[in-house]
């Protein structure tokens, strides 16, 4: 009985629910229209709105929209950016046409500045953005592969191409020679503190860790690439003076997407990705191997011949290391609104396999964006949270292995005996004992798990409570944590004698932001203001630790009980904060479209600084001229000039936390007292109280224009920069307990030109071709090392690495000459098996300038075609005159590698005789320009209705499809020596994780 009652309610619910949908279908109709131009083309992604509801949807790709409306409902408004709002009659019309008119007063791209945004036409500054439509989904780039190759006077290195790796980003060229040359990042008004714990990212104890990976976290990795609207990069002193003290590395701002009023809309994105080891280096196999050492004993004395240890096998040593790496990507998001709110969700998820086995990254992301809207829209709120967590399983590869006590597994795989096979007739690992590990134990019996979680928020409030006036606030946080967790086997030779090592590794920083800010906004007949006047606050404090141990009973406990181990080093922790607190305004003024300015100013105060340098001051002033607004402008064909100005002060405070003050350290050293150890405190720093931030100063001169409608355009532009009171570590008068100190001493100069073209080839119906191209050339030199207080040295730079080479440096910092330059022996040639160089005037080995890492040219092309439902999109890049230091070959090329170390086969032709040093010189610094096809994209746009599918795109991209170089290493394009501050060394090539060549093949479907 009781069943039969619930069977009857349950059907008069569902009778009930038909007859209330019955109803209401009544009471509803259905619409479907088509959205375009005033070409009649069509027009994708317009909102339709049935007007003073929520009630919406948004046009296909052919601008097509089906919407169903109460009866009732009298007028539909459609809006798109650049197009001035229609608002149509509905009548009794059940099929609509809607055509956009151009709005020219909205046409112009909007770009985000500093604390607000600008139409590009009205910008003063060099300001360079690109935004979601100029992404391609299926691509499954990163964020910086987004931007490589977009923007002039933006070189972009990757430091590896290990899954997750970071990049070496110097936006028109280095301005620092020991604190960050990193551009500052901002993401939804929330500035990231990128380098928190950089320099911490070594494993350090008292044994060797030198294989252990020593990149810091690429801070933009924490933002998936599917969630970011625009980036924009702020370039000159004019867009970058409002950050003050952090503005001298440019800016880069990334803005997330938002919901959108009246739209309704689920997005489902999918990536499968097969990843292919592009190169490898050409070392002996078992054959040439065996060779090798018949030729060279043939020119040996029979007391001094070699041996080889033969294990009948032909083992290619890099094959047993790398793979076919797959990864797959996932990527959902929900957009709704309703009456004054509206959001957009997303998760994505990312499995990324390294071509190198046993290394990857998995990834999740979270991000939800609220907006509400409230007192008749004066008021406005966003919400913004992402959540991002990784967990990396990275390889034991690293580019500071100085001995062969700290070898890896890349150059165990470069070096190890071809004629061994992987396992002995017991089942263990062959290795060459004492020295030569094993290449793949290293993979199975070493490792390296890295977990990291981010976040960042802010909420922020507008409130036009009077006209032109409008107080806005912003409060935000960021919170990053980092757990490292590393293990070497009882088993592997390379901790021999250690019986098991695990360190545990914690580091975590966390940022407080507090903005308010008064903006006004007024236009007088032909005069536009817009002002702002603001007050910051942010706290930055990062902490960390480092245990480490060795002897465990078995591999079972590593890390999981560290309290296992029989003995422990001396463990390590540092906690840091500081505080920066500004006041800023800025004004921009406009008269009739024509006579733009702005100044910016802003005042920070620092607690890195000194004593007497607290509080720094940072102008700037702009201004532009829209010649072709002029009434005299009669050239037609030219329809936009507009002639550009800017001068602007700006700082680098990345001197690190507590540089100018008294500092005292605990030595590892102590007495015995009693049978006790006693730890001993030493001095560690003087304090400074003259220490404050480096200074650039920038002027730039820049012209935009366009052609025939603007279907030709671009821009050129030429700055000059110089940056004073650069930090060097100078050298403390004797006596004194701490002979080293740092000042701000010194200057660096930065000279360019950047040329930006962009066109519109082809525009009809059917086909749709656009090409852009930008070049930049950047001129750097150090001008000077001293001051009247202090005097600096040459500095000494880029270690060069590996055995025989240890204690030598390829780069030097000296007065006149770029940083980046490399210093050493110009070598001539091999003369009777021995190496010979240029001499000076005394008959010593020249040493001078051999190179140099800084390009003269960097360049990019894209271009899209689009056919119907086709497009293909190509980005190429390059650079032209930069040298690289192929370290891994300077390893390499010296038979007197053997009989321990394997060689490259071109040393075996290159005449030097068996025994032979290896020395560093011009021989190894070779020219790395380079032409590379970075993406190849093939997409298929198409709607299902039937499947409620408004918009579904089904593509294949390639990433790293082709090189044009003469480099003769794994990659022209590298920065893989780490120094111990974490940051990366331009162009330094030694034991790079191996970049790869990608396929990837993506759907993204809209609902």
């Amino acid at each position: 009985m009781k069943q039969n009652h619930l069977f009857l309610k349950w059907s008069a619910l569902t009778i009930l629910m038909l007859l209330l949908a019955q109803v209401t279908w009544a009471q509803s109709r259905t619409i479907t229209g088509k959205v375009t131009d005033a070409q009649s083309e069509p027009l994708a992604g317009v909102n339709v709105v049935v007007k003073g509801t929520q009630l919406g949807t948004m046009t296909d790709m052919d601008g097509n929209f089906t919407l169903n409306v109460p009866n009732g409902s009298k007028e539909l408004v459609a809006s798109f950016v650049g197009f001035e709002t229609q608002t149509i009659a509905l009548g009794a019309k059940n099929n609509i046409r809607i055509t956009m008119v151009d709005d020219l007063a909205d046409l112009e791209e909007v770009v985000v500045v500093g604390y607000g945004t600008m139409r590009k036409s009205d910008l003063t500054g060099a300001v360079k953005s690109i935004s979601s439509e100029n992404f391609k989904a299926g691509s499954n780039l990163t964020s910086q592969q987004l931007m490589q190759g977009q923007f002039s006077g933006v070189d972009i290195t990757l430091s590896s191409g290990k899954p997750g790796g970071s990049s070496a980003i110097r936006v028109r060229g280095g301005t620092s020679i020991s604190a960050s040359n990193d551009p500052l990042y901002v993401v939804d008004g929330v500035p990231l503190n990128a380098n928190a714990g950089a320099k911490h990212t070594k494993i350090s104890s008292s044994v060797s860790t030198d294989a252990f990976d020593l990149e810091a976290v690429d801070p933009l990795s924490m933002i998936d690439p599917d969630d970011i609207e625009s980036i924009n990069v702020l370039k000159d002193a004019s867009a970058t003076a409002i950050y003050g003290s952090r503005g001298a590395n440019g800016v880069i701002i990334i803005t997330t997407k938002q919901g959108r009023k009246g739209i309704r809309q689920l997005n489902y994105g999918v990536n499968l990705g097969w990843s292919f080891n592009a190169k490898k280096l050409d070392v002996l196999n078992a054959d040439e191997y065996r060779r090798a050492f018949s030729e060279i004993n043939k020119t040996l004395d029979p007391a001094n011949q070699i041996t080889l240890q033969d294990g009948g096998t032909d083992t290619d040593w890099q094959d047993e290391l790398l793979r076919v790496g797959f990864t797959q990507s996932h990527h959902v998001s929900l957009m709704n609104s309703s009456k004054g709110t509206s959001y957009r969700a997303s998760l994505s998820y990312t499995d990324q396999n390294g071509i190198i086995k046993n290394s990857g990254l998995e990834s999740y992301n979270g991000r939800v964006n609220i907006n509400q809207t409230a007192i008749d829209d004066r008021l406005k709120v966003d919400l913004n949270m992402g959540y991002n967590e990784q967990h990396a399983n990275q390889a034991p590869i690293s580019g500071t292995v100085g001995s062969e006590m700290g070898t890896c597994a890349l150059y165990e795989a470069y070096v190890f005996n071809p004629t061994l096979p992987v396992f002995g007739e017991d089942g263990d690992y062959v290795d060459v004992r004492p020295y030569r590990v094993n290449p793949v134990s290293f993979l199975e019996e070493v490792q390296d798990k890295r977990t990291t979680r981010r976040f960042i928020g802010n909420l922020s409030a507008d409130y036009n409570f009077w006209g032109p006036l409008t107080f806005h606030t912003n409060l935000g946080y960021s919170y990053s944590n980092v757990s490292r967790n590393s293990y070497i086997s009882k088993d592997n030779l390379f901790g021999a004698g250690l019986n098991g090592y695990a360190s545990m590794q914690k580091m975590e920083d966390y940022t407080k932001l507090l903005d308010l800010i008064l903006k006004y906004n007024q236009k007088f007949d032909k005069h536009n203001i817009d002002a702002m006047a603001g007050y910051s606050y942010q706290y930055f404090k990062n902490n960390g630790s480092l245990v480490s141990a060795q002897g465990f009973l078995s591999d079972e406990f590593k890390y999981y009980n560290i309290g296992a181990a029989k003995s422990f080093n001396a463990p390590t922790s540092y906690m840091e904060s500081n505080k920066l607190i500004s006041f800023y305004g800025r004004v921009n003024y406009n008269y009739d479209n024509r006579y733009l300015l702005t100044a910016t100013v802003r005042r920070d105060g620092s607690s890195r600084f000194g004593a007497d340098h607290k509080w720094g001051l940072f102008p700037s002033a702009a201004a532009s001229w829209r010649i072709s607004q002029e009434k005299f402008w009669g050239w037609d064909a030219m329809n936009d000039l507009k002639l550009r100005y800017s001068f602007g002060i700006t700082g680098n405070q990345e001197i690190g936390n507590y540089q100018s003050l008294n500092t005292l350290a605990a030595s590892s050293n102590g007495y015995l007292i009693g049978g006790s150890k006693i730890t001993i405190i030493l001095p560690a720093q003087y304090s400074n109280p003259d220490l404050k931030w480096e200074e650039t100063s920038q002027h730039n001169i820049g012209l935009d224009f366009g052609f025939l409608d603007s279907r030709i355009r671009g821009s050129l532009d030429w700055y000059y920069k110089k940056t004073d009171d650069l930090l060097l570590s100078v050298d403390v008068p004797a006596p004194s307990l701490i002979t080293r100190q740092i000042a701000n001493v010194g200057s660096v100069e930065n000279k360019g030109i950047e040329l930006e073209i962009a066109a519109d080839i082809v525009r009809t119906k059917d086909w749709r071709w656009d090409i852009a191209l930008n070049l930049s050339h950047n001129s750097n030199e150090v001008t000077s090392l001293s001051n009247d207080k202090w005097t600096g040295d040459d500095v000494l730079t880029a270690a060069c690495q590996g055995q025989g080479l240890s204690g030598s440096y390829s780069q030097r910092i000296k007065e006149g000459y770029s940083i980046g330059t490399f210093w050493g022996k110009e070598y001539l040639g091999i003369v009777d098996g021995k190496e010979t160089y240029r001499k000076d005037a005394d008959g010593n080995d020249w040493v001078g300038e051999i190179g140099c890492a800084m390009p003269d040219l960097s360049y990019g092309i894209t271009t899209n075609v689009h056919y119907k439902n086709w497009t293909m999109g190509i980005v190429m890049r390059g650079t032209i005159g930069n040298e690289v230091y192929n370290c891994t070959a300077n390893n390499l090329m010296y038979t007197g590698n053997l009989p321990g170390r394997n060689i490259l086969r071109e040393a075996l032709d290159s005449g030097i005789t068996y025994g032979e040093p290896k020395a560093f010189s011009s021989r190894f610094v070779e020219d790395a320009s380079f032409l590379r096809l970075d993406n190849l994209t093939l997409g298929y746009d198409f709607d299902v209705k039937a499947l409620n599918i408004s918009h579904a795109r089904l593509s294949l991209s390639t990433q790293n499809l082709f090189v044009i170089t003469g480099y003769s290493g794994l990659d022209p394009e590298v920065s893989s020596v780490i120094t111990s501050n974490g940051l990366s060394t331009l162009g330094m090539d030694y034991l790079s994780y191996p970049r790869a060549r990608t396929i990837t093949l993506g759907l993204n479907v809209t609902f």
